[in-house]
């Protein structure tokens, strides 16, 4: 017999998970155009985001295989997701300036924002957290399926 629970869960996740694809293929033919156009600085950008995209639709992949959002698998890529976040704000940046010095022929000077870089890193924080907490259910799973 089925468990509706997880039937329901498979349900609800199913476009998120679609959607989530859609958008790391867009942002894959982004940072492909970026490329063909020299722009490298945009193209980090736009790859960090079909990055970003692709994770969170293999974290969903693997709740609607799994059944349950308490997976070791979801935990991981939660952590790589997190660290990835962290990374974007700093890199792109980076990314940018050293296009810039290079299409000006100009010594590499860091333009950095220094918003979008706390914001991304606060972010990839949160996801961080978010992670923690899912160690935690994961052990609490655990937990109770040895007791059922």
């Amino acid at each position: 017999m089925k468990d509706p629970n997880v039937e329901a869960l498979k349900k609800r996740t199913r476009m998120d998970t679609v959607c989530l694809f859609v958008f790391a293929g867009v942002f894959a033919a982004f940072t492909i155009g970026k490329l063909l156009m020299h722009s490298a600085g945009a193209a980090v950008g736009n790859l960090f985001l079909c990055v970003i995209f692709l994770l969170a639709g293999l974290i969903f992949t693997d709740i609607r295989r799994h059944g349950k959002p308490f997976a070791k698998s979801v935990i991981r890529k939660l952590r790589i997701l997190a660290v990835t976040v962290m990374c974007s704000g700093i890199l792109s940046d980076f990314a940018e300036s050293f296009a810039r010095s290079k299409a000006l022929s100009e010594p590499l000077e860091l333009y950095l924002d220094d918003r979008f870089i706390i914001s991304t890193a606060l972010l990839g924080v949160i996801i961080g957290i978010l992670s923690e907490i899912f160690v935690y259910g994961h052990a609490l799973q655990d937990d109770m399926d040895q007791i059922a």
